[in-house]
């Protein structure tokens, strides 16, 4: 009911002039592959997202439509999959429909949306936005020394597809209450958090204090523990529920370290609401993005530090460790130790380099190196070339001892600020990767995946993307989420829209 009366407002309502604005956006991905050794290889499917905002003074209205259509008649669906309605004046802010909301640092509760991001279950083979919203309301108000934040709603369980029933993909029901007070650049605040689902109830409060000196220092501390009859507010015991992070960041010029601290014990909260701060280096390059630490929310404690230096001829200079242990049924510790350079040989050219050291014990990868370089040439113009260049090595211990090799090879050039072309190509030798499903012999040696990108800037509203070759899957982070992605081989063709 309320999502019909919502698409009926934003159909009456003017594009444009005294009467307020509506704008929008659209995501069409075409696929013609499949999953690698799956049948038919000539799989035809389509995604499409469509959202559409309209505002006027301090009202703001949206929504979001998805579809997905496939030959696999199971996995198509239509749905209406958003809307909101946002009231502001003076501080004040109201919301009802999907919100993304966190509380705190997202120890407790954190939505998020991975902009641009398709997400698919290889259970499901259905294809949808990745985001974790929330079906309900929220208040806000915020002064110059005080604010408040109440929220109310159903969390959505994001590795479920639009096929299920909505009352399956929310099954956490959030009710919550964040407020503080802030004097000289300094805040403490209070958290107040109850999560029900059919299973269980669970209370928890949450300490806040942030602040620093404005362009030097800057820190933020919270301290979460579940409320129990039976269970002190400040327990540490195995049976508590607790998490606790830390960040101070100390900047001057051109040089800046920060430190990060993390203790999270039992903070899996209902489905999955928590999402609290990694403390672990997220990289852009593929060979160490796949081989992220994700932390094991049961029981992990670590530390992070980073430190980079600008040099007077703009040589930048960044390193970064970081460690976390884990304590379930045994210790089992991440470390990883990365550096990066980057400076200008020439007036022409920009190269970047890097070098990562990394133990794994919860992976069993006990030595992980990896390396690598990026090399931009600017040939002449807007025109440009980029190369890149990844390799890693790992030694994988388990029945018995694997010696792994992963490298990347990409090769592109670029016409700013509208043509992208690029050849990639990836190898491993990971036994997990290359043993075919398809036959009954177990296979070995080096699997390849080639690929071509493109991207095409029509108009400053219209771009277009083009994938072909082999696409290779596994995990990905992004915002300090992580996800899988499929492996895929075909073409795939996308294009987005803004008007």
């Amino acid at each position: 009911m309320v999502r019909n009366s919502l698409i009926s407002i934003l159909l009456m309502v003017p594009v444009a002039g005294v009467y307020g604005q509506l704008s929008g956006n659209n995501l069409f991905e075409y696929q013609f592959g499949n999953l690698p050794y799956t049948e038919p290889w000539d799989l035809s499917t389509h995604y499409d997202q469509l959202n559409l905002g309209y505002r006027y003074k301090g009202l703001k209205a949206s929504l979001r439509y998805e579809h997905f259509l496939s030959q696999n008649q199971g996995s198509t669906y239509a749905t209406l999959s958003q809307f909101q309605v946002q009231y502001m004046k003076e501080g004040f802010e109201l919301k009802v429909g999907n919100l993304i909301e966190t509380l705190g640092n997202g120890l407790l509760v954190r939505g998020y949306e991975i902009t641009g991001s398709v997400f698919e279950e290889e259970a499901y083979r259905t294809r949808y936005g990745f985001y974790r919203d929330m079906l309900g309301f929220s208040a806000k108000y915020s002064g110059d020394h005080f604010y408040f934040q109440a929220l109310r709603g159903k969390s959505l369980v994001n590795t479920l597809p639009p096929i299920l029933p909505s009352a399956d993909r929310r099954v956490d029901l959030v009710e919550g209450v964040e407020t503080g007070v802030s004097f000289y650049y300094q805040t403490l605040g209070l958290i107040l958090m109850r999560n029900s689902n059919p299973s269980e109830k669970d209370y928890f409060y949450s300490l806040l204090f942030s602040g620093g000196l404005p362009g030097i220092v800057t820190y933020n501390f919270e301290y979460a523990h579940n409320l129990a009859a039976d269970n002190p507010v400040f327990a540490k015991d195995a049976l508590s529920r607790y998490g606790m992070y830390g960040s101070i960041t100390f900047s001057m010029g051109s040089f800046g370290l920060s430190f990060e601290y993390k203790d999270y014990h039992n903070l899996l909260i209902g489905a999955g609401i928590s999402d609290p701060p990694t403390t672990i280096r997220e990289h852009k390059y593929k060979v160490l993005n796949r081989s992220i630490h994700v932390p094991q929310l049961v029981d992990e404690s670590g530390i992070q530090v980073e430190g980079y230096y600008t040099f007077s001829g703009h040589e930048h200079l960044l390193v970064n460790y970081s460690r976390s242990i884990n304590q379930l049924w045994q210790e089992f510790i991440f470390s990883e130790f990365f550096v990066e350079y980057s400076f200008y040989p020439g007036k022409r050219n920009n190269l970047t380099l890097f070098a990562d050291y990394a133990s794994d014990q919860f992976k069993a990868e006990n030595t992980r190196y990896a390396a690598g370089t990026v090399w931009e040439y600017m040939v002449t113009g807007n025109w440009s070339t980029q190369l890149h260049l990844e390799y890693q090595y790992v030694e994988r211990e388990g029945t018995e001892r694997s010696i792994i090799q992963n490298g990347v090879v990409i090769l592109g050039v670029t016409r700013s600020p509208g043509i992208s072309l690029s050849a990639v190509w990836e190898m491993s030798n990971d036994p997990y990767l290359n043993d075919r499903p398809d036959t009954p012999q177990r296979e070995t040696g080096f699997r390849y995946w080639p690929g071509f990108e493109a991207s095409f800037r029509i108009n400053p509203s219209n771009t277009l993307s083009l994938f072909a070759g082999k696409r290779r899957g596994g995990p990905a982070c992004t915002s300090g989420i992580c996800y899988e992605v499929l492996d895929f081989e075909g073409v795939e063709l996308r294009l987005k829209t803004r008007f």
